[in-house]
């Protein structure tokens, strides 16, 4: 079926139309991202015999740090997935939003693996030796196939960061297929180009725009080529949703609801519930504050004002694993200078009381009491071991135009450079939304 009639008449139009115009970037290109194996797996066999006749007190590893696929100063990944894979070639991912609870990876037989810290390194143990060792850095569908040269026997083979990068474009890997709906007051666009995924990825929803980052427009939202279709496509036929493996809704500039009806409300709610992954950011609250959902409504008492503080003191809650990670994280990379302790620039007071469990609060402010970044799974009234989907809600900006005069084109409105503070908050909580699905409580576990 084509997305034409699929989403209408009036968007078919906007579809053909488009599709005679379009080149570069909103063009895309690429294979359709199903997942497999990619260009860098040489195959061939390998010694499957784990414990390679090691004497007491040696084992066969591998070790290193995961990172982002940045190719200038990339940041660790915390909780990425590191195995060597059963079998040589991997079996593609299923399209469409499905379950992906965390103990095991979809599709997939692992001989051995092991988790990241908070720091990306990773030590993993009873590796078969061989040559031409096929190894895997997945974190959801998030996934990239190397092949390490030799692993020796009985000794740690630390590998260079090249092999242990995610990757930057579909030949290389796997990377979640995203539909964004652009908003001119966060571009957050901008900070998956920062993260490494590379211009080629993003592009319409077209028939034959086959990248990995699709891109929708809201009333003051960037446009990604000619006649950039609106949100409100996705937001009205839940089977286009989804296709999507996560929703990107950035603050659109204002509170928005013209295009958020109850169908788009209800359709929103049912694609988290049956596994998807949605970001909002500030006038994001309208898909909780306003869902037909009662408890998506009822999680928190919204306060809403139109007012910004430019410097807000906050603090990240540690007291479950992945907030301890995240703090630890943030310090590391250099994006705090006081473990745990945060502040944010252009903040929001839009929530003065903490959400009622079974959120997650990540980051609060005191002076004046707030929170600024909160998680929940989905469906919200099945127990914890049934739910599949996940929304994050951030209440602060990472960068904005503020400008909605002038109309701009991807990727002119995003700075080069190293990622901002905010803008290492969002890369993290992003790789933590493509994450498998588990309770916040929990410490992760490496998959079997």
């Amino acid at each position: 079926m084509r997305y034409g009639s699929l989403l209408g008449p009036s968007v078919g139009l906007l579809f053909v139309a488009g599709m005679g115009t379009m080149f570069g970037i909103g063009a895309c290109g690429g294979s359709d991202g199903s997942g497999g194996d990619n260009p860098e797996d040489t195959g061939g066999g390998f010694n499957v015999d784990a414990d390679n006749g090691c004497p007491a007190g040696k084992t066969t590893s591998v070790s290193g740090t995961v990172y982002s696929p940045a190719k200038s100063s990339p940041d660790p990944i915390y909780n990425a997935a590191v195995f060597i894979p059963a079998q040589s070639t991997l079996d593609p991912f299923p399209r469409g939003v499905r379950c992906d609870r965390c103990g095991t990876l979809e599709g997939t037989k692992v001989k051995v693996s092991a988790l990241t810290g908070s720091d990306g390194k990773f030590r993993l143990e009873n590796v078969p030796a061989g040559k031409n060792v096929p190894f895997v850095v997945q974190i959801g569908r998030w996934r990239r196939k190397v092949t390490i040269p030799e692993v020796k026997a009985c000794e740690d083979t630390p590998l260079p960061a090249e092999l242990t990068r995610l990757p930057r474009n579909q030949e290389e890997g796997d990377i979640p297929l995203t539909a964004i709906v652009t908003g001119r007051a966060d571009l957050l666009q901008c900070v998956l180009r920062k993260i490494g995924i590379e211009d080629k990825e993003f592009c319409e929803p077209l028939p034959d725009g086959r990248g990995r980052i699709h891109v929708f427009k809201s009333l003051n939202g960037t446009d990604i080529g000619s006649g950039t279709i609106g949100g409100s496509s996705l937001y009205k036929n839940l089977d286009f949703m989804k296709k999507y493996d996560q929703l990107l809704l950035p603050c659109e500039g204002s509170a928005r609801t013209t295009d958020k009806d109850a169908t788009a409300m209800g359709n929103l709610v049912a694609y988290a519930n049956g596994g998807g992954k949605v970001f909002t950011t500030h006038y994001g609250y309208v898909w909780l504050q306003s869902s037909t959902d009662a408890q998506w409504k009822n999680l928190t008492t919204w306060a809403t004002t139109t007012d910004s503080i430019a410097k807000l003191p906050a603090t990240i809650d540690q007291s479950f694993p992945k907030g301890k990670a995240m703090a630890e994280w943030l310090q590391l990379v250099g994006a705090t200078t006081k473990l745990g302790e945060f502040e944010i620039n252009d903040a929001r007071v839009d929530i003065t009381a903490a959400p009622k469990a079974p959120a997650q609060t990540w980051i609060r402010s005191t002076t004046p009491a707030s929170t600024q970044h909160f998680t929940f799974n989905t469906p919200i009234e099945k127990p914890t071991a049934e739910q599949c989907g996940r929304v994050i809600y951030s209440n602060f900006h990472v960068v904005g135009l503020d400008d909605f005069s002038t109309p701009y084109l991807f990727p002119a409105e995003c700075t080069d450079g190293p990622l901002t503070p905010q803008e290492r908050v969002i890369e993290f909580m992003l790789f933590d939304l493509a994450s498998c699905i588990q309770p916040d409580t929990d410490p992760p576990k490496a998959p079997k």
